[in-house]
């Protein structure tokens, strides 16, 4: 196997080494960069393949799996990624897949390990037993649209400890190179020019394989759909009304979400017991998430939805953007992300 992995124990000593190279405080990777002379990567993009030794992995798959396969609730729970154990005697058929994960330490002997080790130069072995541990995170390393991270330790204890406290970092790093490919799959579509919202405050980067579901100039809505063969149904709505103070809050964005799903899909229904609320950002705005299940007892359907609330100071407007989903078929998870990317295009005028 060592013969089939030499070349890559040339590659990997000039890329773990240095402390441009540690994201120990959770720092997330540039920009990935594109290598022509690289292939592309293989396999899901929701799959992850972990390298591990038997002993190290018997502590530190718990602790990783819950992170990496932790539950979004849509209409049911639903996971972003898949943890998968990968035999390091076929590392040779791994080593292109787009997310690779490899955990060991300095006094072992066993083979992930060993590699590790030999991969390591000098120097940063010694940056290792001084730190005690350290993770590097390399975008693009044997192919192109892929991570990978090493986890190190100068022992089994500091290993698993290390990996236990950066679960979640762990996760961050896979969940934002996930986003970077949605996003350049869903702008590998022409967009909307500007002008085509001139006769609304705001403007936003939508795809034109969306088309226009409804548009309300009167009563300030424009309303999107995606509809393909077998994928789900997405709908992007925007909506504002004029607000001399901000009053923007869970209760706003409730009621105007109730009462637009009524008139835009046509008698859609949410409940505030099965609807959660949260704070998040987009740019700079703060911004109320609300998220759950609509259902439509007119046609016995149901499905998920998220919507964004924010205020804007300078026109004294507030903005509602709303995302529905409807996949009877399949997870709802993926086509959310999706519309949350779009959403957070928006800008007002």
């Amino acid at each position: 196997m060592k013969s089939k992995l030499g070349l890559w124990l040339l590659i990997i000593p000039l890329l773990l080494v240095g402390c441009k190279t540690k994201t120990n405080k959770g720092g997330i990777p540039a920009a990935r960069r594109i290598d022509h002379k690289k292939p592309l990567s293989w396999g899901q993009g929701h799959n992850i393949y972990a390298f591990a030794d038997a002993q190290v992995w018997k502590y530190a798959e718990v602790p990783l799996r819950n992170s990496i396969e932790r539950y979004f609730y849509t209409t049911e729970n639903e996971s972003l990624f898949e943890l998968k154990k990968a035999d390091y005697n076929a590392l040779d058929q791994f080593y292109k897949f787009r997310n690779l994960i490899f955990l060991g330490h300095l006094e072992s002997n066993d083979e992930v390990s060993k590699f590790l080790q030999e991969s390591l130069v000098d120097s940063a072995i010694e940056e290792l037993k001084v730190n005690k541990v350290g993770m590097y995170v390399r975008q693009n390393l044997w192919a192109n649209d892929q991570i990978v991270i090493f986890l190190l330790g100068v022992d089994e204890e500091s290993l698993l400890k290390y990996n236990m406290l950066q679960a979640g970092d762990i996760f961050e790093h896979f969940r934002k190179v996930y986003y970077e490919r949605a996003k350049d799959k869903v702008y590998g579509f022409d967009v909307y020019p500007k002008t085509f919202f001139n006769d609304y405050p705001w403007e936003i980067k939508m795809p034109k394989d969306y088309v226009v579901y409804k548009n309300e100039v009167e009563k300030r809505y424009l309303s999107f759909i995606s509809r393909k063969k077998d994928k789900p149904d997405m709908y992007v709505t925007v909506y504002f009304e004029d607000m001399e103070l901000d009053e923007v809050s869970y209760n706003w964005a409730m009621e105007t979400r109730i009462r637009l799903a009524w008139e835009v899909y046509d008698e859609d229904e949410i409940s505030r017991e099965n609807t959660r609320s949260e704070r998040v950002t987009f740019g700079q705005r703060n911004v109320v998430k609300l998220s759950g299940k609509w259902q439509n007892s007119k046609y016995a359907v149901g499905g998920a939805f998220q919507s964004f609330a924010f205020y804007d100071e300078k026109s004294k407007r507030a903005y509602l953007v709303d995302n529905s989903v409807f996949f009877p078929e399949g997870y709802k998870l993926p086509a959310l992300i999706e519309l949350e990317i779009v959403s957070r295009t928006i800008e007002v005028n």
